[in-house]
């Protein structure tokens, strides 16, 4: 496909894509478990930290928290672009690249954006998996921005489930969903934890407690 006609169906469905993801947002009630503050902190003083959730909530948490001074780190891919656009019609700020193997141009732009103030969202497992997974270009990052490291945790009621590498969650219509938030990291923390895989493996735990009370929310619905 020729360049022009590349940025024209980019920009189509980035637009495409925004409405149809605030015309699901208005439809789900949403209830959220942040005992710290973590949201009110983060998006609205703002105090900057780093927020860690699985790739395949990347829609459910753009559709809430859209807006916001967020940057997230986006495949340099095709299929990235898509994401980009419909991000960028959304309010929020991204950087191209891959947390996969440290990608350098990744990190710098990230910084950049960080000494803005913007504060960094990233998926431990993105942008090719294996599900559930840390990067070690995520522990890289984190450590060197000296930032807290909130896990985020998401569930729903009724959702779709792709049968892509991350098993792409999309919450339904007229849904309920839950968001949590456990704090994994305290600020310069990381600094302190020589040990990579000792770090993953504390993310790891800190991501499934998140996970485990975001799914509370829809018990207790």
């Amino acid at each position: 496909m020729p360049t022009l006609q590349k940025r024209i169906h980019f920009t189509a469905a980035g637009s495409l894509g925004s409405l149809l993801v605030r015309a699901l947002r208005k439809s789900w009630t949403v209830h959220i478990d942040d005992p710290r503050s973590i949201t009110r902190s983060v998006l609205e003083d703002p105090q900057q930290a780093l927020m860690a959730f699985w790739h395949r909530h990347i829609l459910t948490l753009l559709a809430v928290y859209h807006g916001y001074p967020i940057v997230v780190p986006v495949s340099e891919h095709e299929d990235g672009e898509y994401v980009a656009q419909v991000m960028a019609r959304m309010g929020l700020d991204s950087v191209r690249g891959s947390t996969t193997h440290g990608s350098l141009n990744m990190i710098r732009g990230m910084f950049r954006k960080i000494e803005a103030g913007c504060s960094p969202a990233i998926t431990p497992d993105g942008p090719k998996g294996p599900c559930y997974s840390v990067q070690p270009g995520f522990i890289l990052l984190a450590r060197r921005s000296g930032l807290p490291v909130h896990a985020v945790g998401v569930a729903a009621c009724d959702a779709w489930e792709l049968s892509s590498w991350d098993r792409f969650h999309i919450p339904k219509p007229w849904t309920t969903v839950g968001i949590a938030f456990v704090r994994a990291f305290e600020a310069g923390e990381l600094n302190r934890k020589a040990d990579t895989d000792e770090a993953s493996r504390h993310l790891k735990d800190c991501m499934r407690a998140a996970q485990a009370k975001a799914s509370a929310l829809l018990d207790a619905d």
